[in-house]
């Protein structure tokens, strides 16, 4: 693969196929965390983080699920794994950077 196509797919992943841009996901805590940049850095690295784990996790978890046909639990486990890495944020968070957890409020697990 050249350098061309691999920026191009970047390009297209960060701009036009961007989840959370194309489907609305996770806008209300952007909208509501997005008064300071500061906040909304952090709440931008959160989902950064959580999205890439549960991504990386939830390709083997379903390579497991289609090996033992299984394959209508795929759902199910995302939003298991979803949920545990945003209460490994909100307890890191609560524990290493307070004041962040406290600007980022109720909108931490949504």
């Amino acid at each position: 693969m050249s350098i061309t196509s691999l920026l191009a797919i970047s390009l297209g992943a960060i701009l036009a196929n961007n989840f959370i841009f194309s489907q609305f996901l996770g806008i209300c805590p952007f909208l509501g965390v997005s008064k300071k940049i500061d906040t909304a850095v952090g709440m931008g690295a959160a989902v950064t983080f959580v999205m890439a784990l549960a991504s990386a996790f939830c390709f083997f978890i379903n390579k497991i699920l289609v090996s033992l046909d299984l394959a209508f639990m795929q759902t199910v486990a995302f939003i298991l794994v979803i949920a545990s890495l945003v209460q490994f944020v909100e307890m890191f968070l609560k524990k290493f950077i307070p004041t962040l957890y406290t600007a980022l409020g109720v909108y931490l697990p949504l």
